[in-house]
C-alpha cells in the first residue's frame, strides 16, 4: 500500500493535474467573477469594493505579455506547484514520507482543486499564503527560532492581503494555543511582533479603505454575515457543498479525524485540527445567517487533506487505507469527468430537462465569446450592463474597445471609477443578460436579441439597445 503513496505517484499527480488545469484553462471562457477580477488588474489599487487586491495583482504580473484565458488563470497552476511542495515538506516534518505523499495526492484530487481552482479568484493567492502562514508556523514550533515568528507574520499579512476570511487563521492559532496549553506565547513579546507584521504588510487595504470609508470593510461584514432569521436549510446545503468540493468520503473521513484529533494529547494532530476544522464550523455557523458560497473555506484544505492521511493510514490500519484509497480514487474520476464536462458537456442533462441543461453552471465558462463578438461590430464607444461580472466579461471579450460601466445597480467597484464626460451624448450599448432564459426580451423596444447554445439547447440570451446617449 505504501508502494501507492509514494513520492513518484504525488509527483506523477501533480504533473497530470497541471496539465489538465493548463487544458481548461486554454480552452474555456472565463467566468464571469474572473473577468471582473480581470478588469481589476486593469486599474491597480490597494484595495478594491469587493475584496483585497491580491487576486488583481497576481492577474497583472501573468498577464504582462497575453491576455489569453490561460495567461489570466496562470496564478493556478503555479500555486499547484508551490503548494504541493509545502503540504509534502510540512506532513514529512508532522509525519512520514507516506502520509507527505498521500497527502500531495489527496489535495490535488480534491474536485475543488483540481477543477475548481482553474477560477482565478481571492481563492487562489489567498490558499497559497495560508498554506505557508501554516508551514512556518509549524517550523516555528518546531525549532523556537524567533525569525520564524516574523515571516510566518509576513505571509499571514499577505494571506489578508489575498482575502478578509484568512483573519480565521487568528481564531485556529487560538483555539490550538488553547488545546495544545501554549500559555507562554501570551507573555512572549514576538507573538505580538508577529501581528504587527501582519498589520504593516496589510496597511494598502487599510489605506485605501480610509480613504473610502471602510466600504469593503462594510460590505463584507453584511454580506457574510447579515439576514433575517436563522436558516437551518443553509447549514444543510453548506454542508452538502463541502461534500462536493471535498469529496464525500474524503470530508467525511476529515471530520471524524478532526474531532478525535482534537481529543488527542500529540501536539501535531492538534495543530492540523485546529488550522482546518474550525475554519470549516465557523462556516457552517455563518450559514445561520446567510448561504456561504462553497469555495469560502477553501484554504482549510490544506491541513485538512494532511489530517485525513493521517487519521487513514498512521496505524496500519486496512480498513481506514481501502477509505483513502475509494475516496482519491472517487474525487480524481469525478473531477476529471466534471473538467471534461466544463470542456465537453458530456453529462447529456437535456435528457433529463431542458431545465437543468440550463441551470448547469458549467454554462457560465461559455457564450461569452460570442456577445463580445457582436458588440465590436457595432458603432458605439461605451457599454452599460447591469452588473459588475457583466462589466467585467463585456469588457475582457471585447478587448476593452469601449468604456464599460454599470447602471443603476447597487454599489461596486465601478462607482469608483471614472464616469466619461461625453457619456450623455454618445453612441451607447445597453446590454441586459438573462441567465436562465426566463426573460421575456422580446418586449424591450429596439433591442437586437443574441441567444447563445449548448449542445443545441439554448442556454442564455443578451439583450443589446443602442442609444445616442446614457445618464448614470
Amino acid at each position: 500500500m505504501d508502494r501507492l503513496f509514494c513520492k513518484k505517484n504525488a509527483f506523477f499527480i501533480v504533473g497530470f493535474v497541471i496539465l489538465f488545469k493548463m487544458f481548461l484553462s486554454a480552452c474555456v471562457e472565463l467566468h464571469p467573477d474572473e473577468a471582473y477580477y480581470w478588469l481589476w488588474s486593469q486599474h491597480l489599487a490597494l484595495g478594491y469594493f469587493d475584496h483585497s487586491p491580491m487576486v488583481a495583482w497576481f492577474i497583472k504580473i501573468t498577464t504582462l505579455f497575453s491576455n489569453s484565458e490561460l495567461a489570466v488563470r496562470f496564478s493556478s497552476m503555479i500555486l499547484t506547484i508551490i503548494v504541493s511542495l509545502v503540504i509534502w515538506k510540512l506532513a514529512k516534518k508532522l509525519f512520514n514520507e507516506t502520509i507527505a505523499s498521500a497527502s500531495v495526492i489527496v489535495l490535488n484530487t480534491l474536485p475543488e482543486m483540481m477543477v475548481a481552482s482553474i477560477v482565478i479568484t481571492p481563492d487562489t493567492p489567498v490558499f497559497l499564503f495560508f498554506s505557508l502562514t501554516l508551514y512556518y508556523m509549524w517550523r516555528l514550533f518546531e525549532t523556537n527560532k524567533t525569525k520564524f515568528w516574523y515571516i510566518t507574520g509576513l505571509f499571514f499579512g499577505l494571506a489578508l492581503l489575498s482575502k478578509y476570511t484568512a483573519i480565521l487563521f487568528g481564531l485556529s492559532l487560538f483555539i490550538y494555543m488553547i488545546a495544545d496549553k501554549k500559555w507562554t506565547w501570551f507573555e512572549n513579546k514576538h507573538f505580538y511582533l508577529m501581528f504587527v507584521v501582519s498589520f504593516i504588510v496589510f496597511l494598502p487595504v487599510i489605506i485605501w479603505n480610509y480613504r473610502h470609508d471602510w466600504v469593503s470593510f462594510t460590505f463584507q461584514l453584511h454580506h457574510g454575515l447579515t439576514s433575517d432569521g436563522i436558516h437551518w436549510n443553509y447549514v444543510f446545503d453548506y454542508l452538502c457543498s463541502q461534500c462536493l468540493v471535498a469529496g464525500p468520503i474524503i470530508f467525511i473521513s476529515g471530520i471524524i479525524a478532526g474531532l478525535g484529533y482534537f481529543c488527542s494529547k500529540n501536539s501535531k494532530r492538534i495543530f492540523i485540527a485546529s488550522f482546518s476544522i474550525p475554519i470549516i464550523v465557523f462556516f457552517m455557523f455563518t450559514a445561520l445567517k446567510r448561504n456561504p458560497g462553497a469555495n469560502w473555506p477553501a484554504f482549510a484544505y490544506f491541513a485538512f487533506s494532511i489530517m485525513v492521511c493521517a487519521y487513514l493510514l498512521e496505524n496500519n490500519s486496512d480498513i481506514k487505507r481501502k477509505v483513502l484509497i475509494y475516496g482519491t480514487t472517487f474525487n480524481f474520476i469525478i473531477s476529471f469527468l466534471l473538467g471534461l464536462h466544463v470542456k465537453y458537456a458530456i453529462i447529456p442533462l437535456g435528457i433529463f430537462s431542458c431545465h437543468a441543461a440550463v441551470a448547469d453552471a458549467t454554462n457560465w465558462f461559455h457564450g461569452w465569446k460570442d456577445l463580445g463578438d457582436y458588440l465590436i461590430k457595432k458603432d458605439i464607444k461605451y457599454v452599460v450592463t447591469d452588473n459588475q461580472q457583466w462589466g467585467g466579461i463585456v469588457a475582457y471579450y471585447t478587448e476593452n474597445k469601449f468604456g464599460v460601466l454599470t447602471g443603476h445597480v447597487p454599489v461596486n467597484q465601478f462607482k469608483y471609477w471614472e464616469i466619461p464626460k461625453d457619456l450623455a451624448y454618445s453612441k451607447t450599448a445597453i446590454v441586459k443578460i438573462d441567465k436562465d432564459m426566463g426573460d421575456n426580451f422580446s418586449k424591450i423596444e429596439n433591442a437586437d436579441i443574441l441567444t447563445v447554445s449548448r449542445k443545441s439547447i439554448p442556454i442564455r440570451q443578451y439583450a443589446i439597445v443602442e442609444t445616442n446617449g446614457y445618464v448614470r
